[in-house]
């Protein structure tokens, strides 16, 4: 999911390989990152723009002349600071997307990649002290995930929620039961168990949520 300049993913399926080597023209070639996804295989190779304008177009331009365009579908630059046109066009080109910040989703926890605002020019080895932080998801943003969810269906029961919204069990009813409360989602009991619904006022507070 795309998210402004932000590009989310479900640490359920992804995960992340630093240092990683990927299919190039050349014999090896390190990018920064890879996302791997765990059920499907797909490799999404990330490179890192940080410094001055001339040494991100050098690193991009770098990327693109070693990753091979053929085999990865997707690829990704995070970038912190300034981006110049010429970046820009280059990743129009090369189908590369640009973006701030990847988020891996977990829970109610959320892990941040990310350039640091004072440029690292070492390879990665520790990453969590680079580019990784941990932070909280935003409750707004979790609840928008919530009525989203059960936007998409007539009637949705507790394990796809937290599935998809990837929330434990008990944060998540927690949640449902908040909602309920306020008149924005309805409970629906059936023979093989309960279901959630959005309520018209669930709607037009999930449309004043995307609006933000």
């Amino acid at each position: 999911m795309v998210k402004n300049s932000i590009i989310v993913f479900d640490s359920n399926e992804w995960e992340e390989v630093y240092n990683g080597i990927v299919s190039s023209r050349v014999d090896i070639y390190k990018v920064d990152l890879i996302l791997r996804s765990r059920k499907t295989g797909e490799e999404i190779p990330v490179v890192m723009l940080r410094g001055s304008s001339d040494s991100k177009i050098k690193k991009i331009k770098e990327f693109t002349e070693n990753v091979s365009r053929n085999q990865y579908t997707r690829k990704i630059a995070i970038y912190g600071g300034v981006i110049p046109p010429e970046l820009r066009e280059i990743s129009l080109k090369f189908n590369i997307t640009l973006c701030h910040k990847i988020i891996l989703n977990h829970t109610n926890m959320s892990k941040i990649i990310e350039v640091p605002a004072s440029p690292v020019e070492k390879p990665l080895q520790q990453p969590e002290n680079k580019y990784e932080k941990i932070q909280r998801r935003e409750k707004i943003f979790i609840i928008k995930e919530i009525l989203d969810t059960v936007n998409s269906s007539e009637g949705i029961n507790i394990t796809k929620i937290i599935y998809k919204c990837n929330l434990n069990y008990q944060y998540a009813i927690k949640l449902l039961e908040n909602l309920i409360q306020k008149g924005m989602v309805d409970v629906m009991e059936y023979k093989n168990g309960i279901k959630y619904a959005i309520t018209s006022e669930g709607k037009n507070y999930l449309n004043d949520l995307k609006s933000l």
